[in-house]
């Protein structure tokens, strides 16, 4: 908790600077916000993050050890043999693939998208809006892919590097400047290009309409079609429903999703 506060401090002074220096089209104060549902989000998501980076390595201590599984050993030993900067880009480039398409599925079926819409019920868009996200599914996310990733090799520390690379890209591309990264705009994700995936939708589309997934690396949605391309800021951010406007509200959303949809089938019974 002491570390998330000095995180948070650090990123109020930093973000602050960097929004005044390059001031968005549509300026605005984190400030004005439901401002104590996205401090509780900055206080309890990393440790939602620690204990699935936990959780990974419990599951998979004992998989690893497994005489039974001697090829992961194998690929673990090949692993630590690679430079660690080796390490750390090719963990990067997997953790960043493995999120893209855990994304798509949150937006593809109903159940995840009543977990996500908690990071989509964000009307305004800047740093402070990054980790306005499920603290159980956060948990859940980081547990798979780094239990996977540990499972082909990687080392831990490399995959914790990784995470907090791509934790520190999250935060950058919500930032509420103008910013399109000009021609490695087509590798990275910019604030502009994330944005767009925040950008309120018609009634009639759905979230599946979404584009833009990519965390920090835009090549997936290049690659798999996903990419709405753009060099201005949407007008309108946020979710067509309103799952609601407290940190506990939203936490308890996914359980009302599910009594709402137990009472529709009982009706249809």
């Amino acid at each position: 908790m002491i570390a998330a506060s000095i995180h948070l401090f650090a990123c109020m002074l930093v973000f602050t600077l960097v929004e005044r220096l390059w001031p968005s089209s549509v300026p605005q104060r984190w400030w004005r916000r439901p401002l104590l549902l996205d401090v509780c989000s900055w206080l309890i998501v990393p440790v939602a993050i620690g204990s699935g980076i936990m959780l990974a390595v419990l599951s998979t201590s004992a998989l690893l050890k497994d005489p039974l599984w001697p090829w992961l050993v194998r690929l673990q030993s090949a692993s630590n043999h690679l430079p660690l900067f080796l390490n750390v880009v090719t963990a990067f480039v997997a953790v960043d693939f493995l999120n893209y398409w855990l994304h798509r599925a949150y937006h593809h079926f109903p159940f995840l998208w009543s977990f996500h819409v908690m990071h989509h019920s964000s009307e305004t868009i800047d740093w402070l809006s990054t980790l306005r996200v499920h603290p159980v599914s956060q948990m859940l996310d980081t547990a798979i892919v780094t239990a996977l990733l540990l499972t082909m090799g990687l080392p831990l520390n490399v995959l914790v590097a990784a995470h907090a690379l791509i934790g520190f890209a999250a935060v950058v591309t919500h930032a509420n400047v103008p910013w399109t990264f000009g021609r490695f705009g087509c590798l990275f994700v910019s604030p502009i290009f994330h944005h767009w995936h925040h950008a309120r939708t018609e009634p009639d589309s759905g979230p599946e309409r979404a584009a833009n997934f990519g965390a920090a690396l835009s090549i997936w949605d290049m690659v798999f079609g996903t990419s709405q391309a753009a060099n201005k800021q949407p007008g309108r951010y946020g979710a067509q429903e309103s799952p609601g406007k407290s940190f506990v509200s939203l936490v308890l959303y996914p359980l009302r999703f599910c009594f709402r949809g137990k009472r529709v089938r009982n009706n249809q019974q």
